[in-house]
C-alpha cells in the first residue's frame, strides 16, 4: 500500500540522514516511520506515543503497511522509551508545541549524547525552542520552512555543539533560514509583518498608556522585519543577518 505525506511530514523525511535508526517521539499514527522504512531511508525506527488510544491506531497502521517486524512500537513518555542499545541515531520530535519539545529534551538529558541528531518541529514558540537550544549546547546544522495552505511549519536539524547569535531577531527568524534564504523565508517575513501591523493597529486603536511599551516593541520589529526582507531580496546587500 503506497503511502503518501503532507508536505510537513514529507520535508522531516528529507532531512533523515539515509540509512539512520531513528526514534519518532509522538509518532501519533506513525506515517513518518512507515514510510522512512518503506522508502529505504531508515534502516530501523522506533515509534513512541504516549497516548494509548493513538498507540493502538498507530498498531494498526503498522500491521496495514505490513513493516511492523522493521518498526518497533513503544508506549511512553519522551525518550524514556529509548534504550542505549538501540542504536538510535536520530530523533525526530515533530507536531508538538515548542515548550513541550524542551521538556522531552530536558528530561532525556541523560541521553543526549547517544544520538547525532534532533530534528524538530514545533507547531508554536519556535522562538523560545532555539533559545532553549542554543542556552543547553547545541547549535542549528539546517533549517527549513515548509508552507500547507495559509500556515509555515519551522523545521530544525539541531546537534550537539556551540553556536553563537548576534541578533535576538534571528531567534525569531532562525540563523539558517536567513543564512541560506529559504526559498520560503520572504512570505514568511511578510507574514510577520503583517501580524506585527495588526498587533500596533490594535494597540493604537485601544489607546491606553499601559500599552505605549508593547505599541513601541513590535512597531520597532516591524522595521526590522522589513530591513531583513529588503536585504533577503537583494543578495548584494550583506547584512549583520545574512
Amino acid at each position: 500500500m503506497a503511502i503518501r505525506l503532507k508536505p510537513r511530514l514529507q520535508a522531516l523525511a528529507g532531512l533523515v540522514p539515509p540509512g539512520s535508526i531513528v526514534a519518532d517521539i509522538g509518532t501519533d499514527h506513525a506515517l513518518l516511520p512507515v514510510y522512512l522504512v518503506r522508502q529505504g531511508l531508515a534502516g530501523r525506527a522506533i515509534a513512541v506515543e504516549n497516548r494509548p488510544t493513538t498507540l493502538e491506531q498507530a498498531r494498526r497502521s503498522l500491521e496495514r503497511h505490513q513493516c511492523g517486524g522493521r518498526i518497533d512500537l513503544r508506549g511512553g513518555d519522551g525518550l524514556d522509551p529509548i534504550r542505549r542499545d538501540d542504536r538510535v541515531d536520530t530523533v525526530v520530535i515533530a507536531g508538538l508545541g515548542g515548550r513541550t519539545i524542551c521538556r522531552i529534551l530536558q528530561a532525556g538529558r541523560d541521553k543526549w549524547d547517544w544520538f547525532q541528531n534532533f530534528i524538530l518541529q514545533p507547531m508554536q514558540e519556535a522562538p523560545l525552542l532555539r533559545r532553549w537550544l542554543f542556552a543547553h549546547g547545541f547549535a542549528l546544522a539546517a533549517e527549513k520552512l515548509v508552507r500547507e495552505g495559509e500556515r509555515f511549519y519551522e523545521i530544525m536539524v539541531a546537534r550537539r555543539g556551540r553556536q553563537e547569535i548576534d541578533d535576538p531577531l534571528l531567534f525569531e527568524l532562525g540563523p539558517c533560514l536567513v543564512r541560506r534564504k529559504d526559498p520560503l523565508l520572504e512570505p514568511f517575513i511578510r507574514q510577520k509583518i503583517e501580524h506585527c501591523r495588526a498587533i500596533t493597529a490594535a494597540l493604537q486603536k485601544s489607546g491606553r498608556p499601559e500599552n505605549r511599551i508593547k505599541y513601541e516593541y513590535y512597531l520597532q520589529k516591524e522595521l526590522r522585519l522589513k530591513e531583513v526582507l529588503h536585504n533577503v531580496g537583494h543578495s548584494e546587500n550583506r547584512s549583520r543577518l545574512s
